[in-house]
This record gives C-alpha cells, sequence and structure tokens, in this order.
C-alpha cells in the first residue's frame, strides 16, 4: 500500500472520528431529551455503537479495502480529540437551536392546519346541525299546530265515535261470552 493511500485513509479515519464525535453528541441530546426506560436506553446504546463501528468498517473497506492497521485507531482518536475540543459545545449549541426551530415549526404547521382546515369544518358543521335543528323545529311546530287543529275540527265527532266504540265493545264483548258459554257447554255434554 502507498504512502499516498495510507495518508488518505487516516485522513479519511479522523474525519470518522469527528463524526462518531457529532453522532455521539446527537444521539446524547436527543436520548437525554426523550426520557426513555433504562431498558431501551441500553439497546439503543448497543445500536448506535455498532451502527458506529459499521460506517466506519464500510468506509474503511472503500477507502483502503477494509486492512486494519494502527495508524487507522490513531486517527479515529485524532478527528474525536479535535471534534470534542473544538465544536462539540458549539454543536451542541446549534443541534439544541435545531431542535427549538423544529419544535416551533411543528406547533406552527398544527396551528396553520386548526386555522385553515379544523376550524372551517367545525364551522360548516356547526352551521349545518344549526339550520336541520331549526329545520327540524319549524317542522315539528307546523306538525304540532296541524295536529291540534285536527283534534279540534274532529272534536264534536269524537263524543259520537266513543259512544259508537262503546256499543260496538259491548256487543262484541257479549258475543265472546255467549259464544265461550256455549262451547263450553258442548263440552259437558260430551
Amino acid at each position: 500500500m502507498s504512502i499516498a493511500v495510507q495518508i488518505q485513509t487516516v485522513l479519511v479515519m479522523s474525519a470518522c472520528g469527528a463524526l462518531m464525535g457529532m453522532g455521539y453528541d446527537t444521539y446524547h441530546v436527543l436520548t437525554g431529551r426523550s426520557r426513555l426506560p433504562a431498558w431501551l436506553l441500553f439497546v439503543c446504546d448497543v445500536l448506535f455503537w455498532l451502527g458506529s463501528m459499521g460506517l466506519v468498517f464500510f468506509i474503511l473497506v472503500k477507502v483502503n479495502d477494509g486492512i486494519v492497521r494502527f495508524p487507522i485507531f490513531l486517527g479515529m482518536l485524532f478527528g474525536a480529540w479535535v471534534y470534542f475540543v473544538i465544536g462539540s459545545k458549539k454543536y451542541i449549541q446549534f443541534l439544541m437551536a435545531v431542535i427549538k426551530f423544529c419544535k416551533w415549526l411543528y406547533r406552527t404547521i398544527l396551528r396553520v392546519i386548526d386555522l385553515l382546515i379544523i376550524r372551517p369544518i367545525l364551522f360548516v358543521y356547526r352551521l349545518v346541525f344549526m339550520l336541520l335543528a331549526s329545520l327540524y323545529a319549524a317542522v315539528m311546530t307546523v306538525f304540532g299546530f296541524g295536529w291540534k287543529l285536527a283534534r279540534y275540527t274532529a272534536s264534536p265527532f269524537a263524543r259520537w265515535g266513543r259512544h259508537l266504540g262503546k256499543k260496538m265493545y259491548r256487543n262484541t264483548t257479549g258475543f265472546w261470552t255467549n259464544w265461550k258459554n256455549w262451547f263450553h257447554s258442548k263440552k259437558k255434554q260430551e
């Protein structure tokens, strides 16, 4: 392997070390804000480190066919050290600003959806419901008035109808009673 490839590998691994530091800070900020249970945090830690190792090995395969040597580890440590000394605090501040912006954007989008979609739909729903309730009340008022009018106009015939009904009831009651007595008397004779 030539010197140029070795220098390129060390520089790329230094960049990987810095990227792993950024990834660690990002992971630390996100898991610190999420309040995950301890067992889930452990699983996330394992997945983070496995993913980081897989990414570094993938890059190493692309740069120098996956040959692992001691200078590679020095390059990664150097890149991580430079990142933590120079850029860690600024990156965390930037990340917190991005998270704050994302929260603001999320709340703003929800407000816009509420103002432009949800409230007009609720307004139309309430308007239609109010119109239907008014129509129902009007129909019931007209129907109630019509019913009272019909009862009033039919009231002279009501007494006549009641007397007729009572007379028919008495006649049919006697008929049924006579029929039952006749039927029972036939049974007794047998």
